[in-house]
């Protein structure tokens, strides 16, 4: 199972606040380079179910139409409920937990409580690229499809 998670802001939208669609080219390149079996939401900014709800009535299927893609709404998780997995206790702290873990050590924790096998992927603008083979049944990988683009420039 190949299971890409995509972040919200700076990704796929410009921000919560102003969901405006950016990056559809780079995107869905690499999307088709990857081919996955599913995809789902891993970001910071669908904060509790209301978050996730407004997402699913607002948003998704706007994304879904512009990256050409399906989003399997039982693979959009709230930070509330990553930090819940990773932390193993119920309502942590979360402002607490994103300083202390940020995207990309949060994901290889949830990764790992929550999924026992496949081939999972982070894209985000936030994380370095980074391949891990935790073991022959798990893989994390972490892609910033924008970091080519930022040292070209400078």
């Amino acid at each position: 199972m190949n299971t890409v998670f995509l972040d919200l802001e700076k990704t796929l939208i410009y921000s919560w606040d102003d969901p405006v669609i950016i990056n559809e080219s780079i995107i869905k390149k690499t999307l088709d380079a990857i081919r996955p079996d599913s995809i789902g939401i891993y970001s910071f900014a669908i904060y509790d179910n209301v978050d996730r709800l407004h997402f699913i009535e607002s948003l998704k299927q706007e994304i879904e139409s512009s990256f050409q893609i399906n989003i399997d709404s039982s693979l959009i998780f709230t930070v509330s409920e990553i930090a819940e997995i990773v932390l193993k206790k119920e309502s942590p702290d979360i402002q607490s937990f994103i300083q202390d873990y940020g995207k990309q050590k949060s994901f290889k924790l949830f990764i790992h409580q929550k999924f026992e096998t496949g081939n999972y992927t982070l894209i985000d603008d936030l994380v370095e690229n980074l391949d891990l083979q935790e073991n022959p049944i798990l893989s994390i990988h972490f892609l910033n499809p924008f970091l080519n683009l930022t040292n070209k420039s400078k």
